[in-house]
């Protein structure tokens, strides 16, 4: 199963899958399944394997994976780019084992939409086939339609329609409530975006409680630092500290002169080499 979970910002994506993360990584019955199946392979002949991973859970991004009564668990840190069968351009490739859980933040940065005609064969047909070793592979996006179209048209999707969060006495997350609508198939999502989210028969609605502080299960400010890299040694560009008539007028001409500027090297004609 490919589960594409979407919603505008800071409504929770990445909260709801890393729920979603840690409910997999204590499933006694999936993580039996796979040790199992693994110990098998190393019978038949897979000599050089010596890990059994004590959990299935996978992620671009760092979870410390919590339950009451068990010690946490981390998850495995993989890279989206590599993730595919084995080729002959892009080495290593990740050893993805049996019944992996796999949770992919910011989906659209590794599959990109508008990047389709260079979508590799190797992983599209990894995406295409992951059922069979069991993989279940969860994608979070503000926007499905940013996610490549063989992508999509694989998945199920659940939109993330409102967040409730319930805080303790010390003004600590205690409790996470999502209502989501969950569509079953690419031909649902389609119709209902094309109704304007109104066509009922495209989606049930569900409620999902976390009894928990799911925030401290991972980083939810991880792309903050983006915002601030290359700036350590600046200040905050024409803004004058203490405005007066000169410094104001110079700040309003800085905006007339550059509002619309087209920077250099903003649109680069893609050349044959730098194509992925």
């Amino acid at each position: 199963m490919i589960t594409i979970i979407f919603a505008p910002p800071r409504t929770g994506k990445t909260c709801f899958m890393t729920h979603m993360a840690n409910i997999c990584a204590f499933d006694r019955q999936r993580n039996n399944a796979m040790q199992q199946e693994l110990e098998q392979k190393i019978a038949n002949g897979f000599s050089a394997l010596k890990t059994i991973p004590q959990h299935c859970v996978s992620a671009n991004y760092d979870i410390i994976l919590r339950k009451f009564r068990y010690s946490p668990r981390l998850s495995r840190r993989i890279n989206p780019y590599r993730l595919g069968f084995t080729n002959s351009f892009v080495k290593p490739v990740h050893f993805n084992f049996p019944y992996e859980a796999i949770f992919i933040s910011e989906a659209q940065k590794y599959l990109n939409s508008r990047m389709s005609s260079y979508f590799p064969d190797w992983q599209s047909r990894w995406y295409e086939q992951h059922g069979h070793n069991n993989l279940d592979i969860w994608l979070d996006t503000q926007r499905p339609m940013l996610i490549d179209v063989n992508i999509r048209e694989l998945a199920r999707f659940i939109e993330i329609v409102k967040l409730d969060i319930k805080y303790d006495r010390l003004g600590q997350p205690c409790r996470l409530q999502w209502l989501i609508r969950v569509i079953p198939n690419s031909q649902m999502f389609d119709r209902y975006m094309s109704s304007g989210k109104k066509d009922k028969d495209c989606y049930t609605e569900e409620v999902i409680t976390a009894d928990y502080n799911v925030f401290r299960c991972y980083d939810s400010r991880a792309c903050k630092p983006m915002f601030y890299a290359g700036h350590f040694d600046e200040d905050i560009d024409y803004n004058p500290a203490e405005p007066t008539e000169e410094s104001l007028d110079g700040y309003i001409k800085f905006l007339t002169d550059f509002d619309d500027e087209l920077p250099d090297n903003f649109y680069i004609k893609r050349s044959e080499k730098s194509k992925p």
